[in-house]
């Protein structure tokens, strides 16, 4: 049995019960997608840079539809909010660049375009916020651009409150959205993403059960919102690690 099985099992011991009375409580205190879901793993790519700046709003400047990613961090153990976690994220911008990095230009044959572009010094839609009592966190910032070969995706990383292995993955943007967006005046002149992953089928991270990858946005004030859920468990302080009483002789 591989750790994630595990994991996913482990955290279907959640007290029913306390899964029902969250789940039925003031929908302000919590978010409406799989509360109790362990999020599916996914790699942290090559653009990880070695600190992020503590901010809500990350856009610095940067053109774009505007987009508000409201996660609430879950302890799927517990079903409950789990406060103190460190939310990452980071994405491209408008021209499919990330900031603090060499960009790699690739053109629709995957071969590198030109020279890299370099951001390096910069931090732009760069940001890690702590999760409040309630285990949230709110990030302003833009509608992410894209790039070859990838479909449009947002970065996140969840560190425990105190130590341990972090938790990562990547969200992903419906194509259909995609297409609405890309129409706007700061993303027109590159048009729509050529990746058409389709949101019905698995993540591009290959798994089997990764619809918690695919956010679900609405359009509001002449922009865009994502409430979503990411479940995670920190057994021991290190995620995937199992406490004392699961320990087999």
């Amino acid at each position: 049995m591989d750790r994630r099985t595990l994991l996913k099992g482990l955290a279907a011991l959640a007290p029913v019960m306390g899964a029902r009375s969250l789940l039925a409580e003031d929908t302000k205190g919590s978010l409406p997608a799989k509360t109790c879901r362990l999020i599916t793993q996914d790699i942290a790519g090559p653009y990880v840079v070695d600190e992020t700046p503590m901010r809500s709003d990350v856009v610095e400047g940067q053109a774009g539809t505007p987009l508000t990613l409201n996660f609430q961090v879950m302890d799927t153990f517990t079903c409950k909010p789990l406060p103190g976690a460190l939310v990452s994220i980071w994405h491209a911008n408008a021209e499919g660049l990330y900031s603090g990095v060499e960009n790699i230009i690739l053109d629709a044959s995957l071969k590198p375009v030109g020279g890299k572009i370099d951001t390096r010094g910069q931090t732009f839609l760069r940001g890690m916020q702590e999760t409040d009592a309630n285990g949230r966190v709110s990030f302003k910032t833009i509608f992410p651009g894209w790039y070859y070969p990838r479909p449009t995706h947002t970065h996140v990383v969840v560190s425990p409150p105190d130590f341990g292995e972090v938790a990562t993955t990547q969200l992903y943007y419906p194509a259909e959205l995609c297409d609405q967006a890309y129409q706007g005046r700061h993303y027109a002149q590159r048009g729509p993403n050529p990746d058409r992953t389709d949101s019905s089928k698995d993540s591009p991270g290959d798994s089997s059960d990764a619809e918690d990858l695919w956010l679900d946005l609405r359009s509001e004030g002449g922009g865009y919102v994502a409430n979503h859920n990411l479940g995670v468990t920190f057994y021991g302080g290190m995620f995937g690690e199992l406490p004392d009483f699961y320990r087999q002789s």
